[in-house]
């Protein structure tokens, strides 16, 4: 009996010390946070003299960003007081030389409320299209409110990386998976079936979620020849019945011969309902 107690004794003691660090931790990060936004007069003052010294603000930013990166959110956060109005630059430019700061630097030029957060995003994006994914993401998070404008603007921004937006963001916002991928074809619909190929990847394991992600496609990209192509294969590999093909891409505006003739070539074996040219 004392043994039980005492295990239990120890179980509540490790929870206590875990939820206190976890506790810890975030409120760690939350000041720090709080310290980014509210930068010295001093440090502001500091960076104004670099750039009055006849460096710009970019090229100031820069140079502290790489003598000190770990210091990335808070030399962003001096520069964005010191110059609202050339956020564009500051952005671009701490973005560009640390990518992997891509999720403080966003929160903290919308903090900051330097430009809508669609401005924010592109910004981003553009100027490293690799981590065009986290910055999206960032964005969303940041403004949830803004979701499909922020989708929207990323994925035009950088069409070539709108596979791996939408994979992101899917990651990040699982519940809203529809949402994301009806919002990025729609977009971006000459890459239609390549953001589908890398959202499918996502959920594997869900026949439902996976049929209902390839028929909202097939309508949304029945326009598209190629598009449609894929995904009629793609409907009989996952043994999606061609009746519900068929019905889909009309609903996109492909007519009945031409979807049945696309169907005709990937189906090797009908359903009794299938239709016939």
């Amino acid at each position: 009996m004392n043994t039980l107690v005492t295990i239990s004794c120890s179980l509540l003691l490790t929870a206590n010390l875990v939820s206190n660090s976890v506790a810890s931790e975030q409120s760690i990060i939350t000041s720090q946070q709080a310290s980014w936004m509210q930068p010295s007069q001093q440090s502001i003052q500091f960076f104004k003299k670099q750039v009055e010294g006849g460096a710009s603000v970019g090229n100031s930013l820069k140079s502290l960003l790489d003598r000190y990166p770990q210091r990335t959110p808070e030399f962003v956060s001096i520069a964005l007081s010191a110059y609202p109005e050339r956020y564009q630059e500051i952005i671009t430019t701490s973005v560009s030389a640390k990518p992997m700061f891509v999720d403080d630097i966003i929160m903290l030029a919308n903090e900051h409320r330097v430009a809508k957060p669609t401005e924010i995003v592109a910004l981003a994006v553009n100027a490293e299209p690799s981590y065009a994914g986290a910055a999206t993401s960032a964005a969303c998070k940041n403004n949830p409110e803004y979701f499909n404008e922020i989708v929207k603007t990323a994925v035009k921004a950088e069409p070539d990386s709108a596979d791996q937006i939408a994979q992101k963001l899917v990651a990040a916002f699982p519940s809203q998976t529809m949402e994301i991928l009806i919002t990025t074809i729609k977009e971006v619909p000459f890459v239609g079936k390549y953001v589908l190929d890398a959202l499918l990847a996502t959920v594997t394991d869900d026949l439902v979620k996976t049929e209902n992600m390839i028929i909202v496609s097939m309508e949304e990209l029945a326009q598209y020849p190629d598009a449609i192509t894929r995904l009629v294969e793609l409907a009989h590999q996952r043994d999606i019945s061609s009746e519900k093909v068929r019905i889909s891409a009309m609903k996109g505006g492909l007519s009945e011969e031409e979807i049945v003739a696309i169907i005709n070539a990937h189906y090797l074996e009908l359903d009794p309902q299938a239709p016939t040219p």
